[in-house]
């Protein structure tokens, strides 16, 4: 008496059909884990880290750091900041936004400072800054 399973395989159709289901299954897996990437920032971000220091902090973070570059006409600073434990962030030079270009009156490279950082328009945006003793 012969034996038959019913996963055999034996014709094209049964294995066409296994294997769209295989895709889907795939296809549906990758948008479903992807939906949390909705959020990344885009190729060439002047702020690749602020993806998850977006979601995670709706109030101000401070934090400190050296000025290296200010181009207040773009509304720009780049900062070569401590640590920032609140957003898991490590020390690192960065450019940050502005909100308020007005902020940066006074502000000059070599200066050490104190910053805000706020969830704006387009991620986290300084909104607040200051110098402090060396």
């Amino acid at each position: 008496m012969e034996k038959t399973f019913p996963l055999l395989l034996n014709n094209a159709i049964e294995r066409n059909a296994i294997m769209k289901g295989v895709f889907l299954l795939g296809l549906s897996s990758m948008v479903v884990l992807g939906m949390g990437l909705a959020h990344a920032a885009p190729a060439g971000s002047a702020e690749p880290l602020r993806v998850a220091a977006a979601d995670a902090k709706q109030a101000a973070v401070s934090g400190t750091g050296v000025v290296e570059q200010v181009k207040a006409e773009q509304s720009k600073i780049k900062i070569n900041h401590e640590p920032i434990p609140a957003l898991d962030w490590p020390s690192m030079s960065m450019y940050f936004r502005v909100k308020d270009k007005a902020v940066l009156e006074g502000i000059a490279t070599g200066d050490k400072v104190q910053f805000d950082l706020e969830k704006g328009k387009t991620g986290l945006e300084i909104t607040r800054i200051e110098k402090v003793s060396q």
